[in-house]
């Protein structure tokens, strides 16, 4: 599992007041030859980061040095790749203090400041990542799963049970229409047999229902069933509710995994992009929203911020605003959403960054220069 933000956050308020070594890493390595190309990206960022400390106290680029050398002591037993997407590691005083892989990419960043760099952490969020539930049904049964980063659990099944077999189990014998005959007994059977699965996805309705509301729920399995399972959820009041025809009723774990990944990649996607473009609609209408990185500092200056937005390449290019900015927003309780593909080439458009506004403080200086000239 990836390391939760907050517990950065906490190892950066330990560090708050001592010179650290922050080194994120890009793990990727599509051709095998290349497995060991991060050595070659962290030397090059040693490189920029003593340049940066030519004209520093000698004390500071002592320090620096000896966290460079516990860190290449550190990694020196690593022959191949980092076997991640992306990679964190935080020196201070001469000791690693953090060596955690990360799931999603993130640019190769290196920063020597008192506490931990935390902006680029953002960007490295997996886009798969996250909780969720998924039904797979088919005339017999429902399998309820639970998904996360690193499994996917099953946690209760809801059988069909007709009434004639609800009968034979506990002993009482079978139903009148069991002894039919012809037509009408098939019907008979036909129409308890429906019966049963629409009992069935009541309860599978309620089961779901009772379970963590504010996770998604991906629906699969015979595909005459998918749409009359989605209806028994949408009677039972389950929001976010996604068909997935992918899922057949046999899926296996694996396919399970694969798609539900899939399908959380793509929700953030449209969260993402529903994001920018409202935050762009109410900066165009002058209605508490700001783009662009001078207004968003200033809306930070002023404390204003419901939530700070950044597209992954403002991190990567301004990686120092960017962590002056997550900090600010950090200190005033706002919420961070870093946005990636069409939603950051978009948001890219206005500056790379923008904000949702609690009070607008733009509106506030045009009034007071406004009374100003009235007086």
């Amino acid at each position: 599992m990836m390391m939760p933000f907050a517990d950065l956050v906490a190892l950066d308020a330990e560090l708050c007041d001592t010179l650290t070594l922050t080194l994120y890493l890009d793990g990727r390595s599509e051709n095998p030859a290349w497995r060991t190309a991060w050595r070659r990206s962290l030397k090059q960022e040693e490189a920029r980061l003593r340049r940066a400390l030519e004209d520093a106290p000698h004390a500071v680029r002592e320090a620096f040095a000896r966290n460079i050398e516990a860190l290449e002591e550190h990694l020196s037993h690593r022959r191949t790749g980092l076997e991640a997407p992306g990679w964190l590691g935080v020196v201070a005083e001469g000791r690693v203090r953090l060596d955690a892989p990360l799931r999603g990419v993130t640019p190769t960043i290196g920063a020597w400041r008192r506490g931990v760099a935390l902006a680029p952490f953002l960007s490295a969020a997996e886009p798969g990542g996250g909780r969720a539930w998924v039904v797979v049904a088919d005339s017999r049964a429902a399998r309820i799963f639970h998904c996360d980063e690193d499994s996917v659990r099953r946690v209760d099944t809801v059988r069909t049970l007709t009434q004639h077999a609800a009968a034979s189990a506990s002993g009482r014998g079978a139903t009148a229409h069991a002894a039919a005959r012809g037509g009408i007994g098939r019907d008979a059977a036909e129409r308890e047999r429906r019966d049963a699965r629409s009992r069935m996805l009541r309860e599978l309705a309620h089961h779901v229902r009772a379970l963590s509301p504010a996770l998604p729920v991906f629906v699969g399995g015979t595909p005459q069933l998918l749409s009359e399972a989605i209806a028994a959820m949408a009677h039972e009041h389950v929001d976010n509710v996604i068909e997935t025809p992918v899922l057949g009723a046999r899926a296996r774990v694996s396919e399970i995994a694969h798609a539900v990944r899939d399908g959380l990649t793509q929700l953030r996607r449209v969260g993402e992009q529903v994001l920018v473009e409202e935050l762009l609609r109410r900066y165009g209408d002058d209605d508490l929203a700001a783009a662009g990185a001078a207004a968003t500092g200033r809306a930070l200056d002023e404390r204003c911020v419901h939530t700070l937005v950044l597209s992954a390449p403002f991190i990567a290019v301004q990686p120092e605003v960017a962590e002056v900015f997550v900090r600010s927003a950090l200190a005033q309780d706002a919420r961070i959403e870093v946005v990636s593909g069409d939603a950051a080439r978009l948001l890219e458009d206005s500056g790379g960054t923008g904000v949702l506004l609690r009070f607008s403080p733009f509106a506030t200086a045009s009034s007071d220069e406004g009374e100003l000239a009235l007086v």
